[in-house]
């Protein structure tokens, strides 16, 4: 019995044409039409969740060597995935085999629809959270006394794009046939079964990300807001510093150790409460080492500052313990 595509085919032959793309995409048109059984769904999530643990393992393995130098969680869940290489991973294997072979045009694809992924996830947090989660604008070159920028919108930039192509070659060449046969060694109700829970304790991770990135955002509009506060009432006294919300914060409680009765105790112990380490908005700034806001600029600078010390305080005391 023959299937759309098949039909598509037979009929293209009776008529002469070309078979070349036309082929590719009725036999695609029938692949599809197989990935939306349900064993065949589930199979494609659990795919889904190994790509989203492999960028996981990455990103953790990239922060940790060149900017935090220790164990950061990074992702926007808490549990060990990035869901935009799982995205990723599954658009690549959804494409018509012409698109993966040979080698540099899986490559080439890979460069091309990874890089697309990140940046309009990218695109969609700074429109959700007015902040950028991740910055390129720093990777550039020089040539002729000018800049050449090597990213786009600092949301993409070319040596990540040129990794994803790296990654997809081995992932889809090397491990996805690994994973394959895996899957095979089980029985079909293991595997959905595997896909339910694992698809349960996925969206749970989900609402509870969210709902923590929803209080990161109200914290760090806060801190603005107390900021532009400070700055109203204290601009035009000589001993306010006002560069940034950290010296801000620090002027006030100097001055308080001098003249306390000038300031109302509401407004010293919030003074105290932000200058104390906040860790789940201190987690969030680890995670993404890169973050920008043009609207919470001094928040998240503050953060920074507050991380920066942090580290400071703890190599001071490993060096008093040793």
């Amino acid at each position: 019995m023959r299937g759309r595509g098949g039909r598509t085919l037979e009929k293209a032959e009776k008529n002469g044409y070309s078979l070349g793309m036309l082929d590719i995409l009725a036999n695609y048109a029938d692949s599809s039409q197989i990935f939306l059984q349900p064993i065949e769904l589930s199979k494609a999530f659990l795919v889904f969740l190994f790509f989203s643990a492999i960028g996981w393992l990455c990103e953790v393995a990239y922060v940790g060597i060149f900017f935090e130098h220790r164990f950061v969680n990074r992702g926007f869940l808490t549990g060990p995935l990035c869901p935009v290489y799982g995205i990723g991973g599954i658009l690549l294997l959804s494409l018509p085999e012409a698109f993966q072979n040979p080698v540099w045009r899986l490559f080439c694809t890979g460069v091309v629809l990874c890089s697309a992924v990140e940046y309009a996830a990218g695109y969609a947090l700074e429109k959700i959270f007015h902040t950028k989660w991740w910055d390129y604008s720093d990777k550039k070159i020089s040539a002729g006394g000018r800049d050449i920028p090597l990213n786009l919108h600092g949301r993409i930039c070319l040596q990540n794009s040129l990794l994803f192509g790296v990654m997809t070659v081995a992932v889809l060449k090397f491990v996805q046939p690994l994973i394959v046969r895996l899957l095979a060694q089980f029985a079909d109700i293991y595997i959905q079964l595997a896909a339910s829970a694992l698809g349960l304790a996925f969206i749970l991770d989900i609402l509870v990300s969210v709902r923590r990135a929803v209080n990161f955002n109200v914290y760090i509009a806060r801190l603005k807001d107390f900021g532009e506060t400070l700055k109203d009432r204290y601009q035009n006294e000589d001993w306010f510093r006002s560069g940034s919300l950290t010296e801000m914060l620090e002027s006030v409680r100097q001055k308080a150790k001098q003249e306390r009765g000038r300031f109302s105790e509401s407004l010293l112990k919030r003074v105290e409460h932000e200058s104390r380490h906040h860790k789940l908005a201190e987690s969030f700034v680890r995670r993404f080492p890169t973050m920008k806001s043009a609207a919470y600029k001094d928040s998240i600078s503050h953060l920074k500052e507050r991380i920066r010390e942090s580290i400071a305080e703890k190599k001071a005391a490993r060096s008093a313990g040793q």
